[in-house]
């Protein structure tokens, strides 16, 4: 990249002890040309996946060096940035009339106060002298933001894009572990007895059974019929009939509306009080209207629209688990990470959490007879129906800016496609329905 060109990149990068560089794991650099107004910026991180073992003003100089070697001409003007392990913004501002000549050390990292880090040897090679100043404003991602415009808004969404990738490598033993004591919790989240009976006599396809079960709840009723008379059913007229609900809308996403309208209104409150029981709903749906209003673009078909939604709102059912049965660690999780950027959320859950939450999600979701790619899909087997994982993938960047959900530890910035707001929009009328 030596043209002056600059496209936005992530690179994964191991600082060696003796200073050099390599791709590896430990540090996250987020490379983001300058927007229409504003500066190009590199944006760097210690990899919450991999603890480099230093902190990354130790790391910054090496890696600074070696992307501004390996930029060429396109660093000129960049803005280099580090996020510390407590989620603090900083401003880098390295000094390469100070690179060491002829591969010796430089003169190593430097404090905010102008003075030599703690911990901040000497790196080898071309790193050069680097000063750390806070930005104007705080050390808040708000900060890093106003300095920078929206090339910062661009690397932190690298960042988190990475980050959020489901680990491939076999579960440790206190993972597992954790996990065991999640599926044989007795505070386990559970629809009521409206969905069984809806379930029991949908493996039938009797109607009259599925609008009797569903008769027997004011607030799923009014769900229902709110949307049966949704825009697109306009032609077949206004109906206040829960059986005329049920003909209309067919059997799959009857079972869609009970199992989320019984669920909401089961845990609009719980075990963990700090946790946003309706906000976590709202995301979730989002979810899945945005997964299956991007089938087209993934050229899924769209007769599998209810597996695709499906797939979307019980991605994230992991939250809602651990919320429910481990209700103390959330608690911890949400005090350390309120308001914070996606990177510090990450690095967050796997302190915290003794297993990501879409194994815990993965582990909940054996209790129900779902499709394998649903179930694939969710516990992040990319390798199963690459289509499928990329659009959850998307979906659920999507629904961070439809419904954002301040437990996720991904940007609420990210451009919504217009099919997945659409989408959204149609379950407007079924979310404001009383419960």
């Amino acid at each position: 990249m030596t043209n002056g060109a600059m496209t936005p990149l992530i690179y994964e990068l191991t600082v060696h002890p003796d200073g050099t560089v390599a791709p590896g794991r430990g540090v996250l650099a987020a490379v983001v040309p300058a927007a229409a107004e504003g500066v190009p910026v590199v944006l760097l991180s210690c990899d919450p996946r991999h603890d480099p073992g230093r902190p990354i003003n130790a790391l910054a100089p090496a890696v600074i060096g070696w992307l501004y070697k390996k930029l060429g001409v396109a660093a000129a003007g960049i803005r280099w940035a580090v996020i510390d392990n407590h989620g603090h913004f900083s401003e880098a501002v390295p000094d390469f009339a100070k690179v060491g000549a002829g591969g010796t050390a430089s003169a190593g990292a430097v404090a905010l106060n102008g003075t030599a880090s703690a911990g901040a040897t000497a790196l080898m090679g071309t790193a050069p002298a680097v000063e750390f100043r806070y930005f104007t404003g705080g050390v808040g991602s708000p900060a890093f933001f106003r300095a920078v415009g929206a090339a910062g808004e661009a690397a932190i969404e690298l960042l988190a894009a990475v980050i959020e990738r489901p680990s491939q490598e076999a579960v440790a033993l206190s993972a597992q572990s954790f996990l065991d004591a999640v599926a044989a919790h007795g505070r386990l989240p559970t629809p009521g007895m409206i969905f069984r009976r809806v379930e029991a006599a949908a493996q039938t396809g009797d109607l009259r059974a599925i609008a009797s079960a569903i008769q027997t709840d004011p607030a799923t009723s009014a769900s229902l019929i709110n949307s049966a008379n949704a825009a697109r059913f306009a032609a077949a007229g206004i109906t206040a009939s829960v059986p005329q609900a049920v003909t209309r809308l067919g059997t799959s996403f009857v079972r869609r509306i009970v199992f989320v309208a019984e669920m909401m209104a089961r845990y609009q409150k719980g075990a963990c009080a700090a946790f946003d029981y309706r906000g976590y709903w709202l995301n979730a749906v989002a979810t899945g209207a945005a997964m299956s209003a991007l089938l087209p673009e993934y050229k899924i078909s769209e007769r599998l629209a209810d597996d695709a939604f499906s797939t979307g709102l019980m991605s994230g059912i992991g939250w809602l688990v651990v919320a429910e049965t481990f209700p103390d660690l959330m608690t911890r999780y949400l005090e350390r990470c309120r308001d914070a950027d996606p990177v510090t959320k990450a690095r967050a859950q796997r302190e915290i959490f003794p297993s990501e939450i879409y194994r815990v999600s993965d582990r909940y979701l054996q209790r129900f007879a779902f499709p394998d790619v649903v179930r694939a899909t969710i516990a992040g087997k990319s390798d199963i129906d690459r289509a499928w994982y990329d659009a959850l993938a998307r979906a659920l960047r999507a629904a961070q800016g439809l419904a954002p959900f301040d437990c996720l530890a991904i940007p609420t910035t990210v451009p919504v496609p217009d099919p997945c707001r659409e989408a959204w929009q149609r379950w407007q009328g079924f979310l404001a329905a009383p419960r």
